[in-house]
């Protein structure tokens, strides 16, 4: 906000100038009804929740293969041709959605037995529809789930496209834990500026539209490298693999609200933001004006437990 009126002293006080005051003024109103709201809903405990996230994901469930987990199979195939396989024992796979990582472990290793761990119902009765004979799957929160195994149970943790939805450096501990000596802790998880098109609309339309936020979040996907490296380390994990990548995505022709709809991108954050009516039609709006940046920035990684 300096930065912004700093010019006026010195550039006059001509059109340009006084569109950049007024530009500076109305941010600064708008963000100041946006902290507010969110300050109050925080304080009335009004949180985004688990329970929130998994009825976004049921209610993508039927969709959410054709319309996005077929755009990511490259990435994950990719991923997990980087794992051992040929395993015996217990393999996890937490955020397992519907169910296409913890196929393709089962087939990978057919004498391990294999738990795909989901927070949806809705995610889980499609997995459940594919899976061989050797996976199982369980209804839970992922760091739930991790801290209810015993110690020294698992001899890979898998987790595809999900971690951002937890407590990654919690959960990073839980997996240190569960592992056996020399046991795999791969997964693939989204950073936070991913698909930034998308989350420019919706902060554009929270400053905008500040009554129609319904929830206080505090976001986890891991900012960058550095930082998701320091808390593998921290963990007590050797690292064996790491890549960055940003996969291009082409939206559908036409509008894209309706499809993000059914891919779960808009997962959890559906419930922070009423998306009817006015809000609807500016966050179309702005998508339509402006999707530059539409890449899936991720990371993938393989760390061993020593």
């Amino acid at each position: 906000m300096v930065d912004d009126l700093l010019p006026l002293g010195a550039g006059g006080t001509g059109p340009a100038a006084r569109f950049r005051l007024w530009t500076a003024v109305t941010r600064a109103s708008q963000l100041l009804r946006l902290n507010a709201r969110v300050a109050g809903l925080a304080l009335s405990g009004k949180w985004l929740t688990a329970t929130d996230v998994a009825q976004s994901y049921d209610r993508v469930a039927p969709t959410y293969n054709d319309a996005w987990q077929r755009r990511l199979r490259p990435v994950t195939d990719r991923f997990l041709a980087r794992l051992p396989n040929g395993l015996t024992g217990r393999i996890l796979d937490l955020g397992c959605g519907t169910g296409y990582a913890t196929a393709q472990l089962a087939v990978a290793n057919p004498t391990a037995s294999l738990i795909g761990v989901d927070i949806s119902p809705g995610m889980l009765a499609h997995a459940r529809k594919a899976a061989p004979p050797n996976a199982k799957f369980a209804c839970a929160d992922m760091l739930a789930f991790a801290r209810g195994a015993p110690p020294e149970s698992a001899r890979m943790i898998v987790s595809t496209w999900a971690l951002g939805y937890s407590h990654p450096a919690r959960l990073f501990k839980e997996c240190h834990r569960v592992l056996v000596p020399g046991g795999r802790l791969g997964f693939i998880v989204n950073y936070f500026d991913t698909l930034a098109p998308v989350f420019r609309a919706f902060q554009t339309c929270m400053l905008r539209f500040p009554s129609q936020v319904r929830r206080a979040a505090w976001p986890r996907f891991p900012r960058h490298w550095p930082a998701l490296e320091t808390q593998l380390r921290r963990a007590g994990f050797h690292l064996e693999w790491h890549e960055d990548g940003a996969e291009p995505i082409t939206p559908p022709t036409g509008p894209v609200l309706p499809w993000l709809r059914q891919t779960g991108i808009l997962a959890g954050f559906d419930a922070m933001l009423n998306l009817s009516g006015p809000v609807e039609q500016m966050f179309e709006a702005e998508l339509q004006r402006d999707m530059s940046g539409m890449v899936h920035h991720y990371a993938a990684v393989v760390a061993a437990k020593p």
